[in-house]
């Protein structure tokens, strides 16, 4: 009864947390120019049944060095962070789930 119990609140929290997805809504370098290796990225919580999301950005996906971010979403869902890049890529997701968005910093 106890694993019954068990595995239903898994599915029902894992069910949860794949409502929930992670939207970029900016990533652009600070001064303008890929010369600059800094960049601000900005995002979206959306359908998260609880607060706050944990964030995971991977700037630079398939590179030989990729760069993690974590950060929290506020109520709102949004949330923004600054990142250094070598090609302008980035991803993101919730913890525990694959990437639901990517981006090309401008």
């Amino acid at each position: 009864m106890k694993f019954i119990l068990a595995t239903l609140i898994t599915l029902s929290s894992v069910s949860a947390l794949a409502a929930a997805t992670v939207k970029i809504t900016s990533y652009t370098y600070v001064n303008g120019t890929s010369a600059n290796r800094h960049a601000e990225l900005c995002g979206l919580v959306e359908g998260a049944e609880t607060t706050p999301s944990y964030v995971r950005v991977l700037v630079d996906p398939g590179s030989r060095n990729p760069g993690s971010y974590n950060t929290i979403a506020d109520a709102d869902g949004k949330f923004c962070m600054s990142v250094v890049t070598y090609r302008g890529t980035a991803t993101a997701n919730l913890f525990g789930q694959e990437p639901t968005e990517s981006a090309i910093a401008r």
